[in-house]
C-alpha cells in the first residue's frame, strides 16, 4: 500500500480558493480589441475560432506558433550560449514563469488564460545575450527594452508585418512585466498583469541560482549567504521547486487577505526581495568584457549595411547567430548582407518589414497603437 503524504504547510490554500474571483478579468465587461500591424493578411486562427474559443487561448496559440517564440530556444536566460543542456535558455524560463502563475491564478480565481498568454509572450523581444544587449545598446544611443520589443515584434514584425493580432490585454500585460533590478511594485490595476510580473521574478531568481550553482559561479559562501537571506526549513524546502512553491503560497495568502495581487509585505516576500537584490550583485559579476565586445562588434558591422537599423537586426538574431557573426568578423574583418541573409533574420529582412524602420520609430508607432 502506498503511503499517504500530507502537506500541512499548504492545506490552508483551500480557504483562499476563488478569493479574487470578483476581480477576474471578465470578457463580458471589456471588449476584445486585437492589435495588428500595418499589413493586412488573412488570419486563419481568427477566421475559424474567434468568438468560439477563448481569445486568450488564441493568443497563446499564436505566440507558440511565432518565429520569435522559436528563437527563444537559442537566447540567453542567465548564461550565454550554454553547452550544458540542463541550463535554462529563454524558452525554458518562459515555461517556468507560466507554471506558478497558472497555479496562483487558478487558486485566486483570476483569468488564467490571460495570465498564461502574458507569460508566454513576455520575453519574445529579448535580444541575444539577454540584458547585456540592453547595456551595450546604450553605447549606440538606444534605450533598448526587451518588454517593449516583445510588443513591437508581436504587433509589427511577426507574420511579415501583419503581427500576431494579440489582444490588447495580452500586449499590456507583456509591457507591464519588467522591473529589472528595481522594486517589485505593481504597475497596473489589472491583477492578471501583476501576477505575471511577480511570477517572472520568482521563476528566474531561483532558476538562476540553480544554474549558476551548476557551473560553479556560486561559492559555498554564496550559498550560505543565500540560505541566510531566504531562510526556510531545509527538510521541506530543499530545492528550487519547493522554494518557488513557498513564494506562491505566500503570494496567494497575501493577495487573498489584501483583496488584490500582492507579494511585498509577508516575511517570505521581504526575504525574496532581499534575495533578488543579492542576485543582481551576481548578475553584474557575470558581465563579460568579451561578450560586450562581441555584441558591440556585431552592431558596428551591421550598421555599415545601409537601409537597416543595426539595433533591430542584431536584436532579432540568436546567441548562436551572434557567435557566428563575430567569428566571421574575426576571420574576415567584416560581415556582408549575404552573411545576414543566411540567418533567421534574413527571412524577416526579405519580407520588407524592416525597410526604413528603426527601433525608436517602432516604439512611437507602438504607443500610438495601444493608446
Amino acid at each position: 500500500m502506498l503511503k499517504k503524504t500530507s502537506y500541512p504547510a499548504f492545506s490552508q490554500l483551500l480557504e483562499y480558493k476563488g478569493a479574487l474571483s470578483h476581480k477576474r478579468f471578465d470578457l463580458k465587461n471589456s471588449p476584445i480589441i486585437r492589435i495588428s500591424g500595418d499589413k493586412e493578411i488573412s488570419d486563419q486562427y481568427l477566421s475559424y475560432f474567434e468568438g468560439v474559443v477563448d481569445p486568450f487561448i488564441l493568443d497563446q496559440v499564436k505566440i507558440a506558433d511565432s518565429r520569435a517564440y522559436r528563437r527563444l530556444g537559442s537566447k540567453t536566460q542567465v548564461i550565454f550560449y550554454p553547452d550544458n543542456p540542463h541550463i535554462r535558455v529563454r524558452s525554458t524560463h518562459t515555461m517556468e514563469v507560466g507554471n506558478p502563475a497558472m497555479i496562483a491564478s487558478d487558486i485566486l480565481g483570476l483569468n488564467t488564460n490571460l495570465v498564461k498568454a502574458i507569460c508566454d509572450g513576455h520575453d519574445i523581444g529579448h535580444a541575444p545575450a539577454g540584458h547585456m544587449f540592453e547595456t551595450v545598446s546604450r553605447e549606440f544611443g538606444c534605450e533598448f527594452r526587451h518588454e517593449i520589443f516583445s510588443a513591437i515584434i508581436a504587433v509589427f514584425i511577426e507574420r511579415n508585418g501583419h503581427g500576431l493580432s494579440l489582444t490588447k490585454q495580452t500586449i499590456e500585460g507583456i509591457l507591464n512585466h519588467s522591473r529589472g533590478g528595481g522594486e517589485l511594485s505593481t504597475g497596473s490595476t489589472v491583477d492578471e498583469y501583476n501576477l505575471a510580473m511577480y511570477s517572472d521574478k520568482i521563476a528566474y531568481v531561483f532558476s538562476d541560482i540553480n544554474d549558476l550553482h551548476r557551473i560553479n559561479k556560486l561559492s559555498s559562501a554564496d550559498l550560505k549567504k543565500i540560505d541566510s537571506i531566504f531562510p526556510c526549513d531545509p527538510n521541506i524546502y530543499s530545492d528550487q521547486q519547493s522554494k518557488v512553491s513557498l513564494c506562491i503560497n505566500a503570494l496567494v495568502k497575501e493577495s487573498a487577505e489584501k483583496g488584490y495581487v500582492s507579494f511585498k509585505d509577508s516575511q517570505v516576500a521581504k526575504n525574496f526581495r532581499e534575495l533578488k537584490n543579492y542576485m543582481y550583485i551576481h548578475y553584474e559579476k557575470l558581465d563579460s568584457d568579451l561578450l560586450k565586445e562581441i555584441i558591440r562588434s556585431v552592431i558596428k558591422e551591421v550598421s555599415a549595411i545601409k537601409n537597416y537599423d543595426p539595433i533591430l537586426i542584431t536584436a532579432l538574431i540568436t546567441d548562436r547567430e551572434l557567435k557566428i557573426l563575430y567569428e566571421k568578423i574575426i576571420s574576415s574583418k567584416t560581415i556582408s548582407m549575404d552573411d545576414i541573409a543566411s540567418l533567421g533574420v534574413g527571412e524577416i529582412i526579405k519580407s520588407g518589414v524592416l525597410d526604413g524602420q528603426t527601433y525608436s520609430n517602432l516604439v512611437l508607432k507602438l504607443r500610438q497603437k495601444i493608446i
